[in-house]
């Protein structure tokens, strides 16, 4: 049972192997960010100016 690694020991060897992100990675984030926040302002403005469907 002593062989099993415990939790505590692999949670501290996860922060001490931390990596930056890389820039390429940052510009990813932050261009999957802005077509989001985008693509969800052009919903919203579609389903507000677009007159409802009569059922």
């Amino acid at each position: 049972m002593a062989d099993k690694p415990q939790i505590g020991e692999e949670m501290t060897k996860m922060q001490q192997d931390y990596e930056p992100l890389l820039p390429v990675e940052k510009k990813l984030i932050a261009w999957s960010l802005g077509i989001g926040l985008v693509l969800l302002a052009v919903l919203y403005c579609v389903s507000r100016f677009l007159p409802d469907v009569p059922q």
